[in-house]
């Protein structure tokens, strides 16, 4: 029992080993080398590359292939956090419970950083066959458009189906990409585990701005009630807290009953409940 903690315990170090070892082998400006690194080895969750070893193990995939595609996820969702924290989108001064990136490193190098990690995670994913390659770009693009939908709305409100497909890009496509990773490698049913990330990311945000509203700096390590002083089309603002719960609810039991053939995946979602319950 033990040992098999040790283990599982190990594995889950493996994306951060590998981000510094990865980041340094590309003799970058020291300073741009610092920025991408502070980002992406903050503490946190690590819950987009978790879910990817889990998927992966579940469907057998080599462990050099995953350990690679972990690395690129959680480089990309660094790069989004970055550019999100920045004066000109979300303008937050933490993440994390630290300083944000750009308030250490300013908002050239910020910018520089969050680039490069996109880079590197396109990169790291070219290596991983075509049809990776291609499950990623796509994340990359719904990811852009999500996070573009949720500035224009900011200024213009939405809908509830429209903030629903912000949510699906914005935070849904990661997980869509990291759910779907391990029946993507091995021609396994992708669609149904593409679903069930998309349900869990919009439960997750969902959850989150239920948080923002409702919670302390010093339980989410960054400013709270920003979705309502910046004017956020969020679907609290829409349907109040307890609708929106409720709605999240639905979708977060959906993307378990899409998991339930999936014991690593499953165990590794269930996990991250009592995160979403404290939300």
């Amino acid at each position: 029992m033990k040992a098999r903690r040790k283990k599982r315990m190990e594995e889950r170090k493996i994306p951060e080993i590998a981000f510094e070892k990865y980041i340094r082998t590309l003799h970058l400006h020291p300073i741009l080398e610092k920025a991408a690194l502070y980002t992406l080895t903050l503490p946190g969750k690590r819950l987009r590359p978790n879910f990817l070893m889990a998927s992966a193990k579940d469907f057998k995939v080599d462990m050099k292939m995953t350990t690679k595609a972990a690395v690129a996820i959680e480089m990309m969702h660094a790069a989004s956090l970055i550019h999100d924290d920045l004066p000109a989108v979300d303008n937050d001064d933490y993440r994390r419970g630290k300083p944000s990136n750009h308030v250490i490193f300013g908002e050239d190098v910020a910018i520089m950083a969050g680039d490069l990690l996109f880079s590197l995670a396109l990169h790291l994913c070219d290596t991983l066959g075509k049809s990776v390659a291609e499950a990623f770009s796509k994340t990359l693009v719904e990811l852009v458009d999500g996070e573009t939908r949720d500035i224009i709305m900011s200024k213009s409100n939405g809908t509830v189906d429209e903030i629903v497909e912000m949510y699906r890009k914005k935070t849904g496509a990661l997980f869509a990409f990291a759910f779907s990773f391990g029946p993507r490698v091995t021609n396994g049913d992708v669609q149904k585990y593409e679903e069930a990330g998309y349900n869990f990311g919009v439960s997750f945000q969902i959850y989150d701005d239920i948080l923002d509203l409702t919670s302390t700096f010093e339980k989410i390590g960054k400013t709270p009630k920003k979705d309502v002083t910046q004017h956020k089309a969020t679907l609290v603002q829409k349907i109040g807290i307890e609708d929106s719960r409720k709605f999240a609810d639905i979708l977060y039991g959906k993307a378990l009953q899409n998991l339930k053939d999936s014991a690593e995946l499953l165990k590794e979602v269930k996990k991250s409940e009592k995160l979403l319950r404290k939300m």
